[in-house]
Order: C-alpha cells, then structure tokens, then sequence
C-alpha cells in the first residue's frame, strides 16, 4: 500500500490516464523541440519560397562533425558573392555525397534575399563550372 502512495506522488493524470512525471516531462520537452522544428522548417521554406536570388557557391572546406549524441556526419563550407558582397554557409552532406563533391567545386545555392542565412543547395543542379 504504501508503494502505491509514492507512485501516486511522483505520476500526474492527463485525460483520465496516469503516467509518471518523468514521462510527463519528456512528453512535453519532445512536444517543445517538434514545435520548434515545424516552425523552423515553415519559416526557411517561406523564406525560400519568395525573393530569392540562385548564385553560384564554391566549395571551401568538406570536414567530419560530431553531432554530440555520438553520432558523426560531414558538413561542407561554402562561400558565395550577392551584390559584391561575400557570404559563407554550411551545409550538411551525407557520406554518400563525399564522392561526387570536392573543395574547389561550385554548387548551385538558393538563397533568401530576406534573411541570408536562410540557403538551400540545389542538389538537382549537380556541381557547376566555376568562374
């Protein structure tokens, strides 16, 4: 008896249904980071849905990353010119990629004229001939 008082305490009722708090927590933490995550992913596809401008971006730096949950991924560096100015972006590849792209190549970029950090790689493109 006295057990099922203890689990009273640490377990919260939603909609007639009783989970522990410790699930309750990860529920709403995984609820806070996908919201976060749609409206991310709704803002650069506005972003890149209007005023755009595509530019040729050549590739600077091809490099491994860690992820910090013991995961590893690749990440290449590029740098592209707007209106006489020199912008830098980041994109991640995957390892299939490692074999088709090379520092020293050029890509196609889409990028948003509203905020420039908002960029997309027009994969479809393939690489480019760099000027």
């Amino acid at each position: 008896m006295k057990n099922d008082n203890m689990n009273d305490n640490c377990s919260i009722r939603i909609f007639g249904k009783k989970i522990s708090s410790h699930n309750f927590f990860a529920l709403i933490l995984c609820t806070i980071i996908g919201v976060f995550m749609i409206c991310t992913t709704l803002y650069r596809n506005k972003k890149l849905s209007t005023n755009t401008d595509v530019v040729a971006a050549k590739i600077i730096d091809i490099n491994q990353v860690h992820n910090g949950i013991g995961l590893w991924g690749y990440e290449m560096k590029y740098t592209f010119y707007l209106n006489d100015k020199m912008y830098t972006g980041t994109h991640s590849i995957q390892k299939k990629e490692l074999d088709i792209i090379h520092v020293g190549d050029c890509i196609e970029i889409i990028v948003s004229l509203d905020n420039k950090k908002v960029q997309k790689w027009n994969k479809s493109k393939g690489l480019l001939n760099c000027q």
